[in-house]
């Protein structure tokens, strides 16, 4: 499990707030430790005194995303009346992130870094993805597995609908489907609710 670093002062945390938009900013590739600190308006050896090396300026970035998503993340985690009550907000919520640039950018960091560095892809799963499938898990759990007998069936459900959401926002986001093959996103949402609100149904 990557835990997450102690904010040991108030510049520690302006430094993230400069460095988390440094990572999201149009580039070609993955930034640098130099590029990072000119971006932040600081010296290599100031990243390296709070966060030892690039590895853990983009760890950091991570946590400090997370952090930002703290609200979001608890209200996934809230099962509707019903199933399909709780597909449905949460895809509502998915549709905040379609909307939100910021959402979009910072799981494309994250994808990116994660391809380059393997320890950076264990955190991405620790930090972000983790901890969003069981946010799903516990809204989707009372409506899928009310008993609590098929956890196994609880997860998959989640991995299936978060991956299925994430996928279609980076597709039209951050590969440009937008102009390739525009998707109506209200619409394809609402065929998630009924896939998943009624296949996934727990069994009278």
């Amino acid at each position: 499990m990557t835990a997450s670093p102690v904010l040991h002062s108030e510049r520690q945390r302006e430094l993230l707030d400069m460095l988390s938009v440094a990572a999201v900013a149009d580039r070609s590739g993955p930034v640098s430790l130099r590029q990072f600190a000119i971006r932040a308006g600081v010296s290599e050896p100031t990243l390296r005194h709070f966060f030892k090396d690039r590895q853990g300026v983009v760890i950091a970035i991570l946590h400090h995303f997370a952090r930002q998503a703290e609200a979001w993340l608890a209200r996934s985690a809230e099962a509707g009346g019903n199933l399909e009550d709780s597909v449905k907000g949460y895809l509502d919520l998915a549709l905040q992130g379609f909307d939100n640039s910021l959402f979009v950018q910072a799981h494309a960091f994250a994808l990116v870094e994660s391809i380059h560095d393997p320890v950076v892809g264990r955190a991405y799963l620790d930090i972000v993805v983790e901890p969003s499938l069981k946010a799903i898990e516990a809204r989707l759990g009372p409506g899928i597995d009310p008993g609590g007998q098929s956890p196994d069936r609880v997860r998959h459900s989640a991995l299936a609908l978060y991956s299925t959401m994430l996928f279609a926002i980076l597709h039209q986001r951050l590969l440009h489907g937008e102009e390739a093959r525009p998707l109506d996103m209200s619409g394809f949402f609402a065929d998630l609710v009924t896939l998943f609100g009624t296949g996934l149904a727990a069994k009278a």
